[in-house]
């Protein structure tokens, strides 16, 4: 074969190549169509070959794999080269500082914490090293300025969910995960009836009974060294079992854990490490035989809404709503299956994962501080009566118990790494910083709760700055454990019943001591980030109170 055919071939590849980035791959966004531009790389070759074979009757097999070769490699090296050198030169963020790798690729970013799932230790270095804007990627930003907050969460905020959502719940979706907001508000007015005043007060009597189980195993192990992580997840899971599904997983009576959790685990377990390039999510869903963690938690979830489906239970729970949603509504989305399916998802990991790691951290610093303890048994001991009428709107107003609370969401957030949010196309301006538009950009939870301009003694637990000493909090717009703005949690009235009322039976009835041998740095420095805190375990001693 001539060797000016090759050239040809080659040139010609190297031409598409540059036209399939700069007339298609810079323009929009791509992460749905994963599959089916990673199923057109892979058979375009071979139906470059084909074609080459059927067409040029004079060529041997070999000169069409010469060809192909030639021409494939010539196609993609124009591409890469294409894409790298926009993104580290012309790209509209390429004057804001951050490691030079993650200006090319998000892939360097999964190798730096594919060994620990650690990503928000990951973005403080990264903040101490370039200041408070970030370029970690080749289109996103992590920013800790307090500044950011309203204008990337507010209320009258521009920014709109970032493509992450759509990856994670591919193929279904949910409240949480949808990026459209007038899908989100539909369905969150479904939500709101299910977290109404009348209802919370309905679920009152289920926080309780949870509760009982578990102090009845804190009774019934007193003295024993326990896994408080663990027990705090079973009362989150039982609890949210019998919100979802209309009946407990029973793990807090029987002390075993239930297959749910490890279903859960293995689902959530790829967000640790492949969150930066979300698009692999879509990919693993779509391809058969990878993956088998999040698609046996997808088949559970659906295996139980029909199961759910097929009676009502004595009391209505979240799902009722949801459920007659689906049965009454006249409005598609509400009877597309897709959403069920993902609000079910989203019941379990936002009901059980962000409440058991509150409620260890929690038992964490109860445990490693005996001032902290007797200051809040003592504010309990003036007036919590346990199973009294007014139990809940008693705990509400307790001021240095929900100091403890609001110290433990500050210190260890559920979501560490912060949410990811999308700019307008014309692009905010954060203090006196510019941010291009389509750049995605979070604010990650965990650094900004240690920001010594927003909180005195930073790094210290102080529950005392949310009450008596408030001159603690230098800027309390800063502290959005639960999002703000319209997509702020749903469940965030629930999550704090169960919070309180679990805390204080505990510090009531119980004396709180590290296990022999523990100190929590288990707890702090092996749990992982799989989008919300994967908990270590907490070895803790509860001694029953001596009166």
């Amino acid at each position: 074969m001539a060797i000016m055919a090759l050239q040809l071939v080659a040139v010609i590849g190297a031409i598409l190549g540059l036209a399939s980035h700069l007339g298609f791959f810079i323009h929009g966004e791509h992460h749905m169509q994963t599959t089916k531009i990673t199923a057109f790389f892979i058979i375009a070759p071979f139906v470059l070959f084909a074609i080459t074979v059927r067409e040029s009757s004079g060529h041997s097999y070999l000169e069409a794999s010469k060809i192909t070769a030639v021409g494939t490699v010539s196609y993609f090296t124009a591409l890469s080269t294409s894409i790298l050198v926009y993104r580290a030169f012309f790209h509209p963020l390429r004057n804001f500082p951050g490691p030079f790798s993650a200006k090319l690729s998000k892939i360097t970013h999964v190798f730096k914490i594919a060994k620990d799932s650690k990503n928000y230790l990951l973005n403080e270095v990264m903040f101490e090293k370039y200041g408070e804007f970030v370029r970690v990627g080749p289109n996103e930003l992590i920013t800790n300025s307090p500044e950011a907050v309203p204008v990337v969460m507010g209320v009258s905020s521009k920014c709109t969910k970032a493509p992450w959502y759509e990856c994670v719940s591919y193929p279904n979706t949910s409240l949480h995960l949808t990026r459209s907001r007038i899908e989100h508000d539909k369905r969150r007015k479904i939500w709101d009836r299910g977290f109404s005043a009348k209802s919370l007060r309905e679920y009152e009597h289920r926080v309780t009974g949870f509760t009982d189980d578990l102090i009845s195993q804190l009774n019934a192990h007193a003295g024993e060294a326990l896994n408080a992580s663990r027990w705090m997840n079973y009362y989150a899971f039982d609890m949210m079992g019998d919100m979802a599904f209309g009946k407990s997983f029973d793990m807090l009576k029987t002390g075993e854990k239930h297959d749910m959790i490890e279903l859960l685990q293995e689902g959530m377990a790829p967000l640790g490490v492949i969150t930066p390039i979300p698009w692999l999510l879509v990919l693993i869903q779509d391809i058969p035989g990878i993956g088998s963690g999040p698609k046996k938690f997808t088949k559970y979830h659906l295996e139980q809404i029909a199961a759910r489906k097929k009676y009502t239970p004595d009391s209505p729970d979240l799902f009722s709503w949801l459920i007659d949603a689906e049965k009454q509504s006249s409005d598609a989305i509400h009877k597309d299956p897709r959403w069920l399916n993902g609000d079910c998802a989203l019941i379990v990991v936002a009901g059980s994962d962000t409440t058991t790691a509150t409620l260890t951290h929690a038992l964490y610093h109860l445990a490693r501080s005996q001032e902290v303890f007797s200051k809040l048994r003592k504010e309990l001991d003036s007036f919590y009566k346990p199973g009294s009428e007014s139990e809940f709107r008693d705990l509400q107003e307790a001021t240095y118990l929900n100091g403890v609370i609001n110290e433990t969401l500050r210190l260890h957030p559920p979501v560490p790494g912060g949410v990811l949010r999308v700019t307008p196309p014309e692009g905010v301006t954060i203090g006196s910083t510019f941010i291009p538009g389509n750049v995605t950009i979070s604010t990650p939870a965990y650094s900004l709760g240690r920001l010594e301009s927003c909180y005195e003694k930073a790094l210290e637990f102080i529950p005392e700055r949310w009450g008596e000493k408030s001159e603690m909090v230098r800027d309390k717009g800063v502290f959005v454990p639960f999002s703000i703005g319209p997509y702020g949690c749903v469940g965030k009235q629930l999550a704090l019943m169960e919070l309180r009322n679990v805390i204080a039976r505990i510090v009531t009835e119980f004396d709180v001591k590290f296990a022999p041998g523990e100190d929590g740095t288990a707890l702090l420095e092996k749990s992982t980030d799989t989008f919300t805190i994967a908990l270590a375990p907490l070895m803790l001693v509860f001694n029953k109170r001596e009166v």
